[in-house]
Order: C-alpha cells, then structure tokens, then sequence
C-alpha cells in the first residue's frame, strides 16, 4: 500500500531516485525492520525490557481502555487530563504505563518525550491490534517520509553526487537499523527532514506558501514536545545559513563564530536572570543522571534526601514496611546522597546516624557500555575540560577494543568507516569551489550537537542512538569537499555517480 502512495504522489518523483530504486530502499528498510526485530526479540533473552517492548506494552493499556471505556482512550490520546494522582485516569492508566513519566528537574525546559510516541502507537494498534511488525512498517514509512525530504532538501548541493547522498541519508547502517524499531527515532527522522524540507522552501527559496508554513508549524511544535535538543540546534545554523545566502556575506565562519557567542550566550542569560531557569544546570543535572544510572546502584529517597547505595550492597539495609516499599537505613553505614533541589551536589556520608524510613525508589544494574568520564561541575573550567573528551566519544566511540556486544562491534566498524570515508573525501578534494556556507552549517550543527550528547550521555547505546538525527549532516561534510571523478575510474561504484 505505502509502495503504490509513493508511486502516485508527486512528491516522490525524482530524476535521480527512480521509482525501482525508491521500492530497493523500500525492500532494505523493511529488512532493517527484520533484523531490529531479531535483535531485541530474538538475540537478547527473554524479559528483556527494551524501548519497543515498554511502548507497545504501555500503548497496549490505553487501547484496550476502547471496548468498555472510549471516553477514556480519547481522552488520554489528545490529553484531556490533569498531571495529578488524583485525576480518575490515573489509577486505572498512568500508574500501570511504564514510560509515562513525572515532572523531575528538567521539566523546567523538556516536555516528556515518551508520551507522544505512546499515544502515536496506541492510534496505531486500531488498525494493528498490538501486531509488532504492522508497528514497524508504519513506522518505516514515517523515517522514509522524512528521509526523502531531507534528501530533496540538500539534492541541489551536491551535483553529480545525489546517489552517494542518498546512500548516506537511507543506507548508512545506525540509521538504517535505528530507524526500522517502534522507537522515537523514527518519528524524529521523519520530522527532522520535514522541518529542514520546509524551512528552505521559506528561508532560503522563499516559496512563501501555506503547506511549508503549516508544516514548518507542525514539524516544529512536534519536536518540541519528542526531542526539543534537535530543534535546538538545528534552528540557529539554518538561521544563520538563510542570513549568508540571503545578504552574500563574505567572512562566513567568522560570521557563524560570533553569531553563535552572541546568540547563545544572550539565550542562556536571559534565561537565567529573566525566566530564573538555569540551562547549564540542567545540563549539569543531566549528566550527573547519567553518570550515576551508568553506575548502576540502589537509590532511596526520603523527602528531600536522595540516596545512594552501590548495585551489589544488600546489606547496609533492611526493609520494614513491605506494603509501602520502605527501608530503614543500617546506623553506621557509609553512602553518598544528594538534596532533590540540588542535585548537582554529591554529600558522603560516612556514619549514618539517620534511622527514619526511605522509600525504595529504583534499582538499576551497572551499564555494560558505559564510557569513564568525570562528573559535571557548574564551573566554567569543568564545561571546557569536558568539551573536547565529549566530542571524542560522540564521534569515535564505541572503537573496536573497547566493543563488549555484537551491537557494539558493528558501531564500532561503522565509526571507522566514517574516519575511513573523511580520509579518503579529503584525499581525493575537489578542485571546484565548494559552498562554504553549507560546509560551516552541517560542521557547526554536528559540533554543537555531538559536544552537547557527549557532556549529557556517558552511555556508548545511548550515545549512537542520540546522534542519529545528525549523522547526515557529519557525513555530508566529507561528501562536499568529494572529487566524485575518482570514481568513474572503479566499474562496480561509478553507476553511482553521473
């Protein structure tokens, strides 16, 4: 069905991607989906509780509400309720839904980003009835939607290159087999390039129509409430990219330098002393989240009191209310803590005389991809020493002596072959003059993006799925500077370039 739309709506056609070639990249993407499936429901045993499996199981328990209670589905798809325990919808739904969340510390500036891909699969099991691949297939046509608008977007700057473009943007492997899940990633591929699509079709070619100005609308209010970090970066570039190609500037990356100083050091401050909401200490607390869920451990709370006790330890406490989860803590026992409104603070304690009761928040087994980096501080100096270890991980990690997963070792071959790809493109430049425009666009976008993923996330698996969106834009900076004529010299790659 998604094959014949494609073969009759106009914007699909292409004088490069042929219609054979659009159902090859079809048939690929479909054994993505194939092989994600194997991976997370067949490879790893069984119980194992991934993103797909938590959001089908909690899109699960909003369709089922429809049979004896429609009322109560539509009201949970569109919103109509309210955040507190007490709401009606909330004994029966929310507390069974696994990802649904609660307000924490970065409330102040991310709306929850798992509500929206729940609801989007619970409208699709209308038509699905809690089938895994139809979930698949529907969302392998939303990246593919995406895909190929960003592929339309960027076809006209790469001349005689358009095929290599679209192998990195549909082919490349992370983005092929983490685009092919029940995952956000999908739908964040998707509104990725259709915001990009309908921000050139404004901002760089003024085609002021009322489709890109509502789909421009609807992309961007999308992504604000699933990955708001992606609008993020990606709307000061294409800004500054629109103002270079509109007013000819010359000196372009002094130009984007100073504009970037300006722009988000005015942002942050405004935030901070205007709206009171701190950014670089939500990026602090992020990352300190993340270093201590790598860890692993067993962590109480007992009102403003978060604690911490190593994974393995069972013995520095005991429980005394079985009915409401509650421990008491052994006198005497050492353990690290932090006070819930400032969480960037670690407090030892090394003699606890505290004999109250703790509630057993969560525990979480060490990560076993876990990359070694310091805790963030809210200094200055602890932000530039951080940056450059950041950028390292985001771009080079996981490599292949640290891999402990086949997941691992195949990012970790494909990591290489992106250094592989960047040596060879700068080898073998182009002569021709290159748009430097785009150039310093795509280089300050992955910049940005890897050093801001590489601060927040001390997680190899997290790190390769937070990238994805902008690996296109990393992989179509070697490809610009690209003599693509060395090709035409090897038979079996030069069909692939005109």
């Amino acid at each position: 069905m998604f094959c014949f739309l494609v073969s009759k709506i106009s914007f699909f056609k292409d004088n490069v991607l042929s219609l054979k070639i659009i159902f090859v990249i079809l048939i690929i993407k479909s054994l993505g989906c194939a092989a994600y499936y194997w991976v997370y429901f067949c490879y790893y045993p069984p119980g194992f509780n991934g993103d797909s499996v938590s959001t089908l199981h909690d899109a699960k328990i909003m369709y089922d509400a429809l049979p004896d209670h429609p009322v109560d589905y539509f009201r949970m798809i569109f919103g109509f309720h309210s955040e507190l325990d007490s709401d009606p919808l909330y004994e029966t739904y929310f507390k069974q839904i696994e990802k649904w969340g609660r307000a924490d510390v970065t409330g102040d500036f991310f709306l929850n980003d798992n509500r929206t891909p729940i609801r989007i699969n619970a409208i699709i099991m209308l038509f699905s009835f809690g089938n895994y691949a139809v979930h698949a297939l529907v969302m392998l046509a939303i990246s593919f939607i995406g895909q190929f608008a960003f592929y339309k977007t960027f076809k006209g700057y790469f001349s005689k290159k358009e095929m290599l473009l679209a192998i990195i943007i549909f082919l490349t492997p992370s983005i092929l087999f983490w685009t092919s899940g029940v995952l956000k990633e999908p739908i964040a591929m998707c509104l990725l390039g259709l915001f990009v699509f309908a921000f050139f079709k404004l901002f760089v070619h003024y085609q002021f129509d009322k489709k890109y100005i509502l789909l421009i609308v609807i992309s961007s209010v999308l992504f604000l409430i699933i990955k708001p970090y992606i609008i993020v970066l990606l709307l000061v570039p294409l800004i500054l990219f629109a103002l270079v190609k509109r007013y000819q500037i010359k000196r372009v990356a002094l130009f984007y330098l100073t504009s970037l100083l300006l722009i988000y050091g005015a942002g942050i401050l405004t935030l901070k002393f205007v709206f009171h909401k701190d950014v670089l200490n939500t990026i602090v607390v992020r990352q300190n989240d993340f270093v201590s869920l790598s860890k692993g451990g067993r962590f109480f709370i007992k009102d403003d009191k978060y604690v911490r006790f190593e994974y393995s330890d069972t013995t520095h406490f005991h429980k005394v209310d079985t009915l409401n989860n509650l421990y008491q803590l052994d006198r005497h026992s050492a353990f690290m803590y932090w006070n819930t409104h400032n969480l960037r603070d670690t407090i030892y304690e090394t003699n606890n005389k505290d004999t109250s009761y703790f509630e057993l928040r969560s525990v979480c087994a060490p990560s076993g991809s876990a990359i070694y980096i310091d805790r963030l501080q809210y200094t200055f100096s602890s932000f530039a020493k951080l940056i450059p270890q950041s950028f390292y991980n985001v771009l080079c990690k996981p490599m292949f002596y640290d891999s402990r997963s086949i997941l691992e070792l195949m990012a970790s071959f494909e990591n290489l072959c992106f250094l592989l790809f960047f040596a060879l493109c700068f080898l073998f430049r182009d002569k021709i003059p290159i748009d430097k425009n785009l150039l310093i666009c795509c280089i300050t976008i992955v910049l940005t993006s890897f050093i801001l993923i590489g601060i927040t996330t001390t997680v190899t698996g997290a790190i390769v799925r937070y990238k994805i969106p902008f690996i296109p834009f990393l992989l179509m900076i070697p490809l610009l500077i690209l003599d693509v004529s060395i090709f035409k010299k090897i038979p079996i790659i030069k069909h692939l370039v005109n």
